[in-house]
């Protein structure tokens, strides 16, 4: 006997009797459909067109809210700069025209991560509008510094401008619940700000605390809400065209990004943290402006908080708790978001495989496939998939490895990246294209499809049985296709047609959405992302395109179709050409990092830079002599092996690290402060120095220590060698770094 998996030739289409044609016409049809459904899930993402300075009074407006965070973000405001505090001023007083009450928060904020610390001076600004009959409080938070030679246009100025005109739009009446609008300081040298209100503040607010926290990565794309903490299920849904992925949330767990919103929800606040991320490349550089803002983004943010802070200033919170302890897996449909309990969701991934698993059986029964072909479908499933993955990324790497220079120097991200995303599905398509042509030499269509199918299937099981959170997005739309799978098996030809149509919209609505939303995260954080989800979709898909096979259906034994790879490979090799020269000839400048490395004994200054440029090139690396104040270091014993070790800044905005040679400081505190570190610290940094300012730090340190002290501050010129870059070059945070010793 002739299994289907050895069989000969299967009939050219234009010899290939009736039936056979119009199951390729259905396929082509089902494929349509399914772009169809993704296309509507990326039209879906889009933003609203910008209201003007006319529209009427309870409506947001970007124009309004550009104009009104206009003075703060014209220019950089690093923590403790003299423009941090004209900024934090000017916010007050437009706040206290709105009929808030305000107060400052001067303190040290302090975050330790393992063996390293940070600390810092902030003055955070709070503005308060007490409640009608309150059960709770709502704060709308964001952070007012930016990163030094960064205007923050979008980091977090996009969240000072969102909230000043949504507070604007809601009138002078007050509503249910208490209002605060907390701008905290230091966010960017590690949430300094917040730990310290937490710390000393929080407590004075009415619980329970429900906060809309504002962020930015990007300077453009669609606002995502990231995280949530808290029955913020309930709340999600009076924003406009919701849109929640639980998967960003658990993303968080695994990913070194950070913002304030993780210290509020460590701190028992419930809440949402909200952000764009597209066109990162740039992220903290001098194009954070408001030039480079996109006003249909903050138009979108601004409807976004306003129906939030609607909802929530008039919502009863105390009942809203009820809902607190429910964690429901959630993601988005065209209607709004869907909630699913986490026990639930991994049920459904676990039923998925089974449910293919009795398609195949039944098509096994009528001798359409064999269980070997479908095993080295499954096989090919699954190194398509890994190959897939892997020459995305490989792509993308010797991309930016040809070409650093095209790239930031945060995010590492080109300023066009659109030609890298198209390019990575293609390279993924031409994967795809070679495990078909190979495949078929030797296994049915029907063996391939749901051999493939499977994988990714059991794939999805896993993930829902490990992080239903994290494969949310996936498992409902699988599972939705494994069961029209089944039914298709089973049902007459025309009804199961029409399964199968219904079937795939989920799929081409998770692919439209996820992959629109991994290219706003970019080629260079999405890498390999893009392909593995596009090939988990088709592998979700994959059997709804196979219509009713002939017993016994041939393997396609065609050498010559191993060219059909190259058109896609040759595509995505002009991609890449094409794309890399015309991110090369984009207006933007290019950008370099430059720091100048002083010896505080000597003077002696060695300029390290990026090298992007040829203006960074000559620079780095080259010596001089530096004549610049220095800070001073002062050392004093204490009893039981204690150390006081004061130090006087010397520029405004500086920051000091300390690090102990040989041994980690225990017991440490600044300015009196206490450090929690049990196993002591390898690292101690103090951000938000002025010129002039004196800081006190107590430890416990080990017999004959020698301490290193690092000042870095932010302008370059004042080292000897500098010379000023041309229009063509964007400093990225450009710095000075004086180091010292001293024996404790």
């Amino acid at each position: 006997m002739t299994s289907s998996h050895d069989a000969p030739v299967d009939a050219d289409l234009a010899t290939a009797p009736p039936h056979r044609r119009g199951l390729r016409l259905q396929a082509a049809l089902l494929v349509a459909l399914l772009l169809a459904a993704a296309l509507a899930g990326v039209l879906f993402r889009g933003v609203p067109s910008p209201q003007g300075a006319d529209a009427p009074s309870d409506v947001f407006s970007a124009t309004r809210a550009s104009q009104a965070a206009a003075p703060v973000v014209a220019a950089p405001r690093p923590v403790g700069s003299p423009a941090v505090d004209a900024a934090r001023e000017e916010l007050a007083v437009q706040l206290e025209a709105l009929g808030f009450e305000i107060t400052t928060q001067e303190g040290i904020g302090v975050r330790t991560v393992g063996a390293e610390a940070t600390s810092g001076y902030v003055t955070n600004l709070v503005a308060s509008r007490p409640g009608s009959d309150p059960t709770g409080t709502l704060v709308l938070a964001t952070h007012i510094d930016s990163v030094p030679g960064a205007p923050g246009a979008a980091d977090a100025g996009v969240g000072l401008a969102v909230i000043l005109e949504t507070v604007r739009a809601l009138g002078p009446e007050a509503m249910r619940n208490d209002l605060v609008v907390l701008l905290v300081d230091g966010e960017e040298r590690g949430l300094l700000g917040a730990e310290a209100f937490l710390e000393d503040g929080a407590d004075q607010l009415t619980a329970p605390v429900v906060v809309l926290n504002h962020e930015a990565r990007g300077i453009s794309g669609r606002p995502m809400v990231t995280r949530a903490g808290g029955p913020m299920h309930e709340v999600i849904g009076a924003a406009p065209s919701p849109e929640f992925e639980s998967f960003t949330d658990a993303l968080f767990e695994i990913i070194p990004n950070d913002t304030d919103f993780t210290v509020y929800r460590d701190g028992g606040w419930w809440g949402m943290d909200m952000a764009i991320i597209d066109d990162a490349w740039a992220y903290h550089s001098a194009q954070d402006d408001a030039e480079h803002l996109d006003p249909g983004t903050l138009q979108h943010y601004g409807d976004l908080t306003l129906a939030l802070t609607h909802d929530l200033g008039q919502r009863d919170l105390d009942a809203l708790g009820r809902h607190a302890a429910e964690q429901p897996v959630q993601t988005t449909a065209p209607w709004g978001v869907v909630q699913v309990p986490p026990s639930v969701m991994t049920g459904l991934a676990l039923l998925a495989p089974v449910l293919v698993l009795g398609a195949i059986v039944l098509r096994r029964r009528r001798g359409e496939l064999s269980l070997l072909g479908t095993a080295l479908g499954a096989a090919t499933g699954l190194l398509v998939l890994i190959a897939g993955v892997l020459a995305a990324f490989v792509l993308w790497s010797l991309t930016a490895a040809a070409t650093p220079e095209m790239l930031s120097q945060t995010t590492r991200e080109p300023v066009r990246a659109d030609p890298f995303l198209l390019a990575e599905l293609l390279i993924a398509a031409a994967v795809v294209a070679a495990g078909w042509v190979l495949a078929r030499l030797l296994i049915s269509r029907a063996a391939l499809l749901l051999g493939a199918s499977l994988t990714v299937a059991v794939l999805l099981a896993v993930l829902g049985a490990y992080a239903p959170a994290l494969g949310g997005s996936f498992i409902l739309p699988a599972a939705l296709a494994a069961l029209g799978t089944l039914l298709a098996a089973v049902l007459p030809e025309r009804a199961g047609l029409a399964v199968r149509a219904v079937a795939l919209l989920p799929t081409g609505w998770m692919l439209g959405t996820q992959l629109h939303t991994l290219a706003e995260f970019g080629i260079a954080s999405a890498a390999g992302g893009l392909a593995g989800t596009a090939l988990i979709g088709l592998g979700v898909a994959a059997p709804l395109l196979l219509g009713p096979a002939p017993a016994g259906e041939r393997p396609a034994r065609r050498p010559h179709r191993l060219l059909i790879p190259l058109l896609p490979a040759v595509l995505t090799l002009g991609l890449v050409v094409a794309g890399t020269s015309w991110t090369l000839a984009a207006p933007e400048p290019t950008q370099e990092r430059v720091t100048a490395h002083i010896d505080g004994e000597s003077g002696e200054t060695v300029w390290e830079v990026s090298g992007s440029t040829d203006w960074g090139r000559a620079l780095d690396g080259t010596a001089a002599q530096s004549d610049l104040t220095m800070p001073t270091l002062e050392t004093e014993t204490l009893e039981d092996s204690r150390v006081r070790i004061t130090i006087t800044g010397a520029r405004d905005a500086s920051a000091l690290t300390l690090s102990p040679q040989t041994d980690r400081l225990f017991d440490v505190a600044v300015d009196g402060v206490p450090v929690d570190a049990d196993d002591g610290l390898d690292a101690l940094q103090i951000h938000g120095l002025r010129a002039g300012q004196q800081v006190e730090v107590t430890a416990r340190a080990a017999p004959g220590e020698h301490l290193t002290v690092l000042e870095t501050a932010f302008d370059p010129s004042l080292a000897a060698g500098w010379t000023e870059p041309g229009a063509e070059v964007s400093l990225m945070q450009p710095r000075t770094e004086v180091t010292l010793t001293a024996a404790l």
